[in-house]
Order: structure tokens, then sequence, then C-alpha cells
């Protein structure tokens, strides 16, 4: 990813920094459920990721640059009119990332792809998607 561009309403903004950093972490989560994140179980329902060793987490040289803003409709609904800002970024951001990943191999014919799309995820959709390819 070269960029990530996020824009949120969340009403007044009381102190830019803190949803600033508010943004980015959900944004971080995002990408990291997009790309990273995913519980595995055997199939005795035995949870095999249940730790920090087993679960991938996003690092910094996991994400890309996020440049964030905001375009705040005030509301009535109290007295300060601010909105919640703390999952504003995790909600948009792991569609958008699925998405990228989709345009990116959508000339190898690639249609569909799971979360988490770890680079093993995404060179099995390129396999079948050959496979598909020869067949027809």
């Amino acid at each position: 990813m070269i960029g990530f561009t996020a824009v949120d309403d969340v009403g007044r903004v009381v102190n830019p920094m803190i949803v600033a950093g508010q943004v980015h972490g959900g944004l971080a989560q995002g990408v990291g459920q997009a790309v990273l994140e995913g519980c595995v179980y055997d199939d005795d329902g035995q949870l095999l990721t249940g730790s920090y060793m087993d679960y991938t987490m996003p690092r910094a040289d996991d994400l890309p640059n996020f440049d964030v803003a905001t375009q705040s409709v005030m509301g009535a609904s109290n007295p300060l009119e601010v909105k919640g800002v703390g999952e504003v970024g995790a909600i948009g951001s792991p569609p958008a990332v699925v998405n990228a990943i989709l345009d990116a191999l959508a000339p190898l014919g690639v249609e569909n792809i799971s979360m988490p799309a770890t680079p093993n995820r995404v060179w099995q959709a390129i396999q079948a998607s050959s496979v598909r390819q020869a067949a027809e």
C-alpha cells in the first residue's frame, strides 16, 4: 500500500491530536484485520492462534502512511456537539484494503478473497484463477 486517506465526521473536534491518534489506531486495526489477523482452529476446535507468538498484529512497517482529515457536521444530540471517534478508522478500512487488493489482482482474474488476505491466500487466489482460466 502506498497510502491511506480517511475522512470522518466526528462532530466538534475538541483535541485534534487525540482525534488523529484514535483514527490512526483504528486504521491500523482495520488494516491488520484485512491482511494479517486471523483466528485458526484445529479440527477439534482448539484455538491455534491464542498468543501473540501465533497471532499476527500489524507493526508500523506493515502499515501505509495515513492522511487523516475530519469533515465535521454539528448535531444537537449533546451540548458539545461531539461524536465518537474511537472506532471510525476500523470500520471502513478492512473493506477498503480488500477492495484495493482485488483491484490489484483483477488483471489476473481474481474476483474474491477472504480476510485476512495473507500472502498465502493471495497466492492461492492467483493459482485458482490461473487454473480456472486454463480450463476455459
